[in-house]
């Protein structure tokens, strides 16, 4: 009986030790999840503020870079060049060496001055080639025998039919541009088309010009070389001829000047292509002389 009262006495003592155990160990839970809380709270809202600097304030600035792009279009609008008109004084000839019977080696001479054009540049000094041309009358061409004239017109030239020769350039080197700053003694070529009778071949001149004061007059000589053959054209052949030589040398002695052009918004060249007529067909001189 005392060993079940002693056993009985040590329970409680027993249940006190087991009840400050409990709540030794139940105290720590509570503490440990409130500080593992607040700091997952913190880093979640903290990047909000990372994002805030991101506005897009200075990525919107560019476009405005777009916008002096805008004028670069503006000139082919607003562009202008300049005109070289021929003047009065111009003058085409034709030069072809022969041998004749009585008087020997001749360098037979034709020339007119029914000789009518212009050559219209752009503001970058290139040629407007459908807007410019050049026409002479062949059949005003005069040499120092009749015989050989009707020979020329009838014959080699078909002057009725064909009445002019006309070249239409297209591209030009050795100018300066603007072409106003041009002074003193030039020497350039120029190419282009040139049509004789119902042949069009591409050539290109020699050209030496001397320039005045701002274009007011600019005076020179351009010559090209070629063959009867390059053009399908008859030799000159009569009892006094003894040979032809196969080159002929076209000159054209050309006065004339510089005039400030309108902008070219293409209803220019539709005027002057309708003046020059069909690409086939030379124009004549009176409508030429119209157009300068």
């Amino acid at each position: 009986m005392r060993r079940i009262a002693r056993y009985i006495a040590i329970i409680p003592a027993l249940a006190l030790i087991a009840a400050a155990l409990a709540a030794c160990s139940s105290p720590p839970p509570q503490p440990a999840s409130a500080p593992t809380a607040a700091p997952a709270v913190a880093p979640t809202t903290a990047p909000p503020p990372t994002i805030a600097p991101a506005p897009a304030a200075p990525t919107i600035a560019p476009p405005p870079t777009a916008v002096p792009a805008m004028p670069t279009t503006a000139p082919p609008a607003a562009s202008t060049g300049l005109v070289f008109t021929l003047g009065e004084d111009t003058v085409a000839r034709y030069k072809v060496e022969e041998t004749l019977a009585r008087q020997g080696f001749v360098v037979a001479t034709g020339e007119t001055s029914d000789v009518s054009g212009r050559i219209v540049f752009d503001a970058d000094g290139g040629i407007v080639a459908e807007e410019s041309a050049i026409a002479m009358q062949a059949a005003t061409l005069v040499t120092d025998s009749d015989r050989r004239d009707r020979y020329v017109r009838e014959r080699t030239l078909q002057t009725a039919q064909y009445p002019e020769i006309v070249f239409r350039p297209t591209s030009v080197d050795g100018l300066p541009t603007p072409l106003t700053d041009a002074q003193g003694t030039i020497d350039f070529t120029i190419s282009g088309d040139l049509t004789i009778i119902d042949q069009t071949r591409p050539i290109t001149w020699n050209a030496s010009a001397d320039f005045g004061a701002g274009g007011a007059e600019i005076s020179g000589l351009a010559s090209t070389e070629f063959t009867f053959e390059d053009f399908a054209m008859d030799k000159p052949s009569v009892a006094i001829v003894l040979s032809v030589e196969d080159t002929i040398r076209l000159e054209i002695e050309f006065i004339g000047s510089l005039t400030q052009s309108a902008a070219f918004d293409g209803s220019a060249a539709d005027a002057y292509a309708n003046t020059l007529g069909d690409a086939d067909a030379p124009v004549t001189i009176t409508e030429f002389s119209d157009f300068q």
